[in-house]
């Protein structure tokens, strides 16, 4: 598993200086609403903060997940799961723990608009997170940068 490395994504030439390679505008403003807004969690270079966090999704009763709690069998771990890398995000679909959401979207939709609110939610996101329409189109433009081809065509490890 250690020998899976991706690191050659757009984000990350842009990081190195690298080619010439230089975010659009949208991007550009995408990296500044993500560093603003998303980065307590998702952590550069990595873009996980190696946590385990109440992301505000409403419990699926179905599922009787409750999250870190199943494990530790502390309540404060109650609906706790682990960070995700953000890299490759824009073909890692579907979303969340439990794959409810399709699309990138959709996860910004849930962070703006349909946090549910628990004991143990983030305290980073009691208020949601404000992200106009246009915001959001940035900051997925910024997460596709996350992507890297090289690492997603490399037939070694098939």
């Amino acid at each position: 598993m250690i020998t899976l490395v991706s690191a050659n994504s757009k984000y990350d030439k842009v990081i190195r200086k690298e080619d010439n390679t230089s975010f659009n505008d949208d991007e550009l403003k995408g990296y500044n609403i993500f560093k603003a807004k998303c980065s307590s969690c998702h952590q550069e270079p990595l873009f996980t903060n190696h946590q385990f966090e109440n992301n505000g999704l409403l419990p699926d009763t179905s599922l009787n997940d409750i999250g870190r709690m199943k494990i530790t069998s502390n309540v404060e771990d109650s609906l706790k799961f682990k960070v995700p890398t953000l890299r490759n995000c824009e073909v890692t679909y579907p979303y969340m723990h439990d794959g409810r959401f399709n699309n990138l979207q959709m996860v910004l939709f849930h962070y703006s608009n349909d946090i549910h609110t628990t004991p143990t939610l983030s305290p980073l996101l009691k208020n949601k997170i404000q992200l106009s329409e246009p915001d959001k189109n940035c900051l997925i433009a910024f997460l596709k940068t996350l992507t890297d081809e090289d690492f997603l065509r490399d037939t070694t490890y098939r």
